[in-house]
Order: structure tokens, then C-alpha cells, then sequence
């Protein structure tokens, strides 16, 4: 969609799909900030800004919503009730960057995943389905993918956690993470 650096001209809803927001190391390592689904925003970082401050990757096919910035700034100023949801949409995905960051600074792996579902699972049993390839979400947790693997083998082997198909569930609750 974009790469860091170019001319910020819209903020993007998906739609349908995943697209992720990343910056590459020195190394060509890829941190994944965010990854937007059906129902996100994504760019709105950029709104007040005169460029882009990530790179814009379609995970898998994808189909956007596009707002040009002017439009969106326009209505901000101008609808109380609009902007008052705007505040309420950023406040939600600031919650959540938060806990991504609260996630990443866990030391073990088992951690992180406990702490992803806890936080991003539904139910008794803190369900997540999974929308993306088992890849994706190492990367998501900040971890090499073969780390992630083996964690996820040893925590279905001990029965801490149920895998079924795309679907991760935690089998037994813990208080912290």
C-alpha cells in the first residue's frame, strides 16, 4: 500500500484480508507493528503527518476501504459525534498496542503465547482464531518461527494448550502471565 517514508495521503479500513505495518532492521529483519483485519484502521498515525512512518504489506489479498486524509481531517473538525468515536476507535487500538508491548517484553516464549491468548482469546478457554499462517504470529509475538513451533508442541504436550486446526485454545487458566 505504502513504504515508510512516502507521502501520507490516506488512513485505510480493511475490509477484507490482512495488512501489516512493518519497519526492517539494518539486517532486513521485519518488526510487525501492527496487523490490521477486516474492521481495523490502519495509517492513522500518519493523519497529522507528511509521511507514511512504516511500510504497508498485504499479508494475503486484501480489500480496502481508502479515506483521503483531507476528507477525514474535514470531518473530524466538523462532526462532535464522529470525532468523538474517532477518540474512542484510537483509544481501543492504543489498549491493545500496549498489551503487544507489555507481550513483547515477556522474557520466554510460552509467556508470550500465554499472554497473546489472555489477551486476545474469547471465552473460558481463551480462544483465538487464527487468521494468518503460524508465521505470522511469531513474528507477531517478536519470535523466530522454529521458537514458536516448539513452544506450541510442548504446552499442547503438557496440556496446557489445545490445537485445532486455526484454532489455539488455553487449557488451563492462569492469573498472570
Amino acid at each position: 500500500m505504502f513504504r515508510q517514508g512516502d507521502a501520507a495521503r490516506a488512513v485505510f479500513n480493511v475490509l477484507d484480508g490482512e495488512v501489516r505495518l512493518a519497519r526492517f532492521g539494518e539486517h532486513g529483519e521485519e518488526l510487525v507493528l501492527q496487523r490490521a483485519r477486516p474492521g481495523d484502521f490502519f495509517a492513522e498515525a500518519s493523519l497529522d503527518s507528511g509521511r507514511y512512518h512504516c511500510n504497508a504489506i498485504a499479508s494475503e489479498e486484501a480489500t480496502l476501504l481508502e479515506i483521503p486524509a483531507a476528507a477525514l481531517r474535514e470531518l473530524l473538525d466538523t462532526d462532535a459525534r464522529f470525532a468523538r468515536q474517532w477518540v474512542a476507535l484510537l483509544a481501543r487500538q492504543l489498549r491493545n498496542a500496549r498489551a503487544r508491548l507489555e507481550r513483547l517484553s515477556l522474557g520466554g516464549a510460552a509467556q508470550r503465547v500465554r499472554h497473546y491468548l489472555v489477551t486476545e482469546g474469547r471465552g473460558p478457554e481463551f480462544e483465538v482464531a487464527l487468521t494468518g499462517s503460524l508465521k505470522d504470529l511469531a513474528k507477531e509475538l517478536g519470535l523466530a518461527h522454529e521458537t514458536l513451533y516448539r513452544t506450541l508442541a510442548r504446552m499442547k504436550e503438557s496440556g496446557e494448550l489445545e490445537r485445532k486446526g486455526a484454532a489455539l485454545k488455553l487449557k488451563t487458566r492462569r492469573q498472570r502471565v
